[in-house]
């Protein structure tokens, strides 16, 4: 299979990732490095990125954070050393297009942080679904099983700002001139 793009070596991959790590403000987990990287260019594949990545974890230039269960990826002083040293050896469209994917991701991670969802059984078929959007807004509904309650989660946490605004939007509609429109 050809492969078209600027990243071909094992090196280049390696300048690559830490190039992206560096632009995060936090450790992130591998599925994100990969998200974060394969978006930059098209001369490597996942396999090639998994090598060159965990190769860099004895050398030191990439550190293994385990405080949340799911093993999170910091660049360390060590790879930050070694990006400032090398970065020029990045082409220009794919440290561009780093930038680009790391400001996606961040943006990411802190809006699935900011959207949370919890369930509460009051009674047999008598559930509470908390949704809410850190210090924007939460409603609750309640709703007759855990299948609807799954759906509720579900929706939420993939359009959080659709809700919110369809729920402004009906909050902040004149219903008193609708009322007198319909009684003439």
């Amino acid at each position: 299979m050809v492969r078209y793009g600027f990243i071909h070596s094992k090196e280049d991959i390696k300048f690559l990732v830490l190039f992206a790590m560096d632009l995060l403000p936090f450790p992130v987990s591998f599925s994100t490095v990969v998200d974060l990287t394969t978006w930059c260019d098209e001369g490597f594949g996942y396999f090639e990125l998994s090598e060159s990545f965990y190769e860099m974890l004895p050398t030191g230039h990439i550190e293994e954070h385990t405080d949340s269960g799911e093993p999170l990826y910091g660049i360390t002083e060590k790879g930050r050393e070694a990006i400032r040293i090398f970065e020029k050896q990045l082409p220009f469209p794919v440290r561009e297009a780093a930038q680009r994917s790391a400001l996606r991701v961040v943006r990411q991670i802190r809006r699935d942080a900011a959207i949370r969802t919890a369930v509460t059984e009051r009674a047999e078929n008598d559930l509470t679904v908390r949704m809410e959007m850190d210090q924007v807004f939460a409603i609750e509904m309640n709703v007759v099983n855990r299948s609807q309650a799954s759906m509720l989660e579900h929706t939420f946490k993939a359009n959080a700002e659709a809700v919110y605004q369809t729920l402004l939007s009906a909050m902040t509609a004149n219903y008193e001139a609708e009322k007198e429109d319909q009684n003439r």
